[in-house]
């Protein structure tokens, strides 16, 4: 995503600002209600952007911004995995692991939805559509980035809550690289995560907004 002028960078601030907002209280919001107390004592269960803002991911939205696409994270919401047990994963097999793949899921679901949100906005026309564009367009973007497979991004605890013990185990010894590998994505491959963004952001946005 080219930032071209001020009005474009204006835009996708706040769009940015309201999808990692949402995004990071969908995992505090889902965690309090399987059971975990911590993001509520943490002051995560709040849809102020400030709460969510984290440093290394502002400075990856700069500079993978300057390599056409803007892309970046919030602060992780704080998690106790054995709390989950204390709610409807209690009873399921690996459950906090089950949970924590839940809570996880719930950030990018939470980005797909705004992105229908903003298309609907789009179609009744109650907003400038540039700045409709934009929102869609950096949530869907949101969405599939953080279900990347790589620690810490959402997906890796997606795919680990999923996984059978014995592969689940194996893929979590790998989670200290996980955080270098993600660094070296974003500011040694950009063209490699470029990639992978436009092959699912097309179908995806196509779904959303193309047979409106």
């Amino acid at each position: 995503m080219i930032l071209r002028d001020p009005v474009q960078i204006v835009y996708f601030a706040l769009a940015l600002l309201i999808g990692l907002a949402i995004h990071e209280a969908s995992h505090a919001f889902t965690a309090d209600q399987l059971g975990d107390p911590t993001p509520r004592a943490m002051g995560r269960l709040t849809l102020n952007p400030i709460a969510h803002l984290d440093a290394a991911g502002t400075i990856a939205l700069i500079v993978s911004s300057l390599f056409g696409y803007g892309i970046g994270w919030g602060k992780p919401v704080p998690i106790n995995p054995i709390n989950l047990r204390r709610g409807p994963l209690g009873s399921m097999p690996n459950g906090p692991l089950l949970g924590m793949a839940i809570v996880a899921l719930a950030g990018p679901v939470s980005n797909i939805l705004q992105a229908v949100v903003g298309a609907q906005l789009l179609r009744l026309g109650v907003l400038p559509t540039r700045l409709i564009g934009i929102y869609i367009l950096v949530n869907v973007v949101l969405a599939i980035f953080n279900m990347i497979p790589i620690p810490p991004l959402d997906g890796y605890r997606v795919l680990l809550g999923i996984l059978p013990t014995r592969p689940a185990y194996k893929l979590a010894q790998l989670e200290p690289w996980g955080p270098g590998v993600l660094i070296l994505l974003v500011f040694m491959a950009p063209g490699i995560l470029s990639r992978i963004l436009d092959i699912f952001a097309g179908p995806i946005l196509h779904v959303i907004v193309g047979t409106m």
